[in-house]
């Protein structure tokens, strides 16, 4: 068994535990509130456990619960912009997972995963793809441009830029969207088509910030859209990858 299949079924269980099924009071207390924190790391556990579907899978399953709490408490107490936390803490879960993937792919006398007997590694593969683009991208996308969001406002203050208004978390909607189009568009080997969104969403939004005393609210809208673009490519080249080393997909 490859490293691979392992890591994959690792990382869906991280995805649905630590964005999909984490609610935002758990997120925000988990770091300062013992029980919330021991709550968090036994969902996680509990879900690796489960898509693992092996009781000799249980030092990893300990792993995962170990890291959480090590990682969130330590992270809940780090000075600097939370962003840069935020990516650092993501990339030691999936350091740590693939370690984990390393050793059950030698450890474990499995010629597959046992849930692949149920799910095929394609579908983990693309589901664990477009569960990245949505809540892991809309919380970091949010981090990067909280800076600019905080300028922005404070221009509006002054009347510097119009009134910035909309809908209620359009924006993250609108953002997982995006990124669900573009990552669709690599995914099926069609860029072109995300050109066409780039214009298109140019074409939208230019009455709104056309006017040079919007220039505050068009570089804002010029940093969102081309790091949530950037940023579902570069899933779907990996995606893309990914599925190539299972040897589920020949692109």
């Amino acid at each position: 068994m490859s490293p691979t299949e392992p890591f994959i079924v690792l990382l869906v269980a991280h995805l649905i535990g630590d964005f999909i099924l984490q609610t935002e009071k758990m997120a925000l207390q988990k770091g300062h509130v013992l029980c919330w924190l021991i709550l968090h790391a036994t969902e996680l556990g509990v879900i690796t456990w489960l898509l693992c579907w092996s009781w000799t899978a249980w030092p990893v399953v300990l792993i995962v619960f170990l890291t959480h709490v090590v990682f969130d408490w330590v992270k809940a107490r780090l000075k600097g912009h939370p962003l840069k936390w935020y990516i650092i803490d993501q990339l030691g879960h999936l350091l740590t997972l693939w370690l984990c993937a390393m050793w059950m792919a030698h450890q474990l006398q499995f010629e597959e995963m046992p849930i692949t007997k149920y799910i095929p590694m394609s579908i983990l593969v693309l589901f664990a793809a477009y569960l990245f683009v949505s809540r892991p991208l809309t919380i970091g996308m949010g981090l990067f441009l909280r800076p600019w969001q905080e300028e922005l406002l404070k221009a509006k203050a002054t009347e510097d830029v119009g009134t910035v208004t909309g809908l209620t978390r359009s924006g993250e909607w609108i953002g997982n969207l995006e990124r669900f189009f573009v990552l669709t568009c690599v995914l099926v080997n069609q860029y072109m088509l995300v050109g066409f969104l780039v214009l298109a969403k140019a074409m939208i939004r230019y009455g709104e910030v056309s006017s040079p005393a919007q220039r505050k609210r068009a570089d804002y809208v010029i940093l969102g859209t081309f790091g949530s673009i950037g940023l579902a490519v570069a899933v779907g080249v990996l995606t893309r990858i990914a599925l190539n080393s299972a040897g589920v997909v020949q692109w």
